[in-house]
């Protein structure tokens, strides 16, 4: 499993119609809100836009430690890392494979 579902489960009360509701609106905001980051990230590295794609990957981090989104915030991380320690053309290698876990995810989160 690529999610920890425990910690979107630990954001809601499971009784509670209200928090289901509140939960699926997070989880579609998350989707819609990752496909732009990705196409983002898919640019900058394509120009080798070492800054842009740093701050774009702190975006996702962020969301992906929310969420639980693992095997996405360890691949964020190293390519962050990759960039604060000016290996650009490594961080924009690994930064390729953010497509393929991406897409990976969404479909463990669609699936669900």
């Amino acid at each position: 499993m690529l999610i920890d579902w425990d910690r979107i489960n630990s954001l809601i009360d499971s009784d509670s119609e209200e928090d289901k509701a509140w939960l699926k609106d997070m989880i579609d905001t998350l989707l819609k809100n990752m496909e732009e980051r990705i196409v983002n990230i898919q640019i900058y590295t394509k120009d080798s836009d070492h800054v842009k794609l740093k701050s774009e990957l702190h975006q996702v981090k962020g969301v992906a430690s929310n969420f639980g989104l693992m095997d996405l915030y360890e691949l964020v991380i190293k390519s962050e890392s990759l960039i604060h320690e000016n290996q650009f053309d490594e961080a924009f290698q690994l930064s390729n494979s953010i497509l393929d876990i991406w897409n990976l995810t969404k479909a463990e989160i669609i699936k669900h």
